[in-house]
């Protein structure tokens, strides 16, 4: 399986390659002071149950979408894990009957008529009979090994609670033109630039939905997936792994990274649009200032921390556009956008 240059890294999160050293360096210490009056705080450790077998659930959620979801589940049924320890678990969130016998007789499906992706994962979880809890999107091929990495990884990285693996971006051919390379997150794209596990703590390095797995006990212990995070019919929000990740780190439980856990991203084209782009990069921006505010982070956008990325994202597009990179300069004035609005509701708030 071909893999994409890593877009998960300091490098490319500064976006070095196109703004350069200066931008690179006020963005990092803007993101450095936000922290500085925020320490993180740690919880006790709620205690976790045991009881489940030791299995991993795969669970995948779809929502009228069952044809697409066919190459999904195939990928899993062809696993180099032994079949005894692993079981499937489609999730159908939508009113619309799923015959049993659509996909195989190994694959149970469960229903969840109330809408929203976060509401579909919890269903599939108390569903599943394995400690180790794996959940795909529905246009996900997994790697043949993508079991054997995860159920092996948890076993010999026993004190991590949660583990990702690597999402690699399935582009259609010929490659789209609004398509920049690294913002391939824009579609879930997750690659990373080291070969082996590591453990991470910053929110960028958190594992993405689409190859995402947690110890059974672990998710019961945190309450699940927030119902008030993640995506439901056809918005662009998500967030609830992320909240999941941050109020896991908050109760001492640590987080991982699989890089030889790996899964194909086969992404619609007509997803490859401008409005999709625009859509993603301001709810995700959006969804980040909510975790601020619901107390996941730890850390605080304040009015001068919006106000400092504001005039740097003026400067990143001011550059841009003298260099003539008009793909560049749209995704930055989407990240602006966002910004400009999160200041007129601080703004809003304060005269209330």
């Amino acid at each position: 399986m071909k893999k994409n240059k890593a877009n998960i890294s300091l490098k490319n999160l500064s976006d070095y390659d196109n703004i350069g050293f200066f931008l690179s360096l006020k963005k990092g210490l803007c993101e450095l002071l936000i922290r500085r009056f925020n320490k993180r705080i740690k919880n006790k450790k709620p205690a976790t149950k045991t009881s489940y077998n030791d299995l991993v659930s795969v669970i995948i959620c779809t929502s009228n979408r069952c044809e697409q979801s066919v190459d999904s589940v195939k990928s899993i049924l062809n696993q180099s894990l032994d079949p005894e320890k692993y079981e499937i678990i489609l999730v159908n969130n939508s009113k619309t009957v799923i015959p049993d016998n659509y996909y195989s007789d190994r694959v149970k499906i469960v229903s969840e008529p109330s809408l929203g992706l976060s509401n579909a994962r919890n269903t599939g979880a108390a569903a599943a009979k394995g400690e180790y809890l794996l959940y795909i999107d529905d246009d996900a091929v997994a790697d043949e090994n993508l079991l054997s990495a995860i159920y092996y990884s948890f076993k010999e990285h026993s004190k991590i609670s949660i583990i990702g693996g690597q999402i690699i971006l399935e582009l259609p051919d010929p490659k789209p033109n609004v398509f920049l390379e690294g913002r391939e997150s824009v579609w879930s794209g997750y690659t990373v630039p080291y070969k082996i596990f590591r453990e991470v703590r910053e929110q960028y390095e958190f594992p993405y939905g689409a190859c995402f797995a947690v110890k059974h006990s672990v998710l019961d212990a945190l309450g699940g997936f927030s119902t008030e995070y993640g995506r439901c019919g056809n918005n662009y929000a998500g967030g609830e792994e992320t909240a999941l990740c941050f109020k896991a780190q908050k109760l001492g439980f640590k987080i991982g990274i699989e890089p030889n856990a790996y899964v194909r991203h086969c992404v619609a084209e007509k997803r490859f649009s401008k409005e999709h782009i625009q859509k993603t990069i301001y709810e995700g921006i959006m969804t980040t200032y909510r975790l601020c505010c619901d107390g996941y982070t730890p850390y605080k956008w304040t009015h001068s921390y919006i106000n400092e990325r504001i005039k740097i994202l003026h400067s990143e597009i001011e550059l841009l556009k003298k260099q003539y990179k008009a793909l560049p300069v749209f995704y930055k004035e989407c990240e602006l956008d966002a910004f400009q609005d999160i200041k007129n509701m601080i703004v809003s708030e304060k005269h209330k």
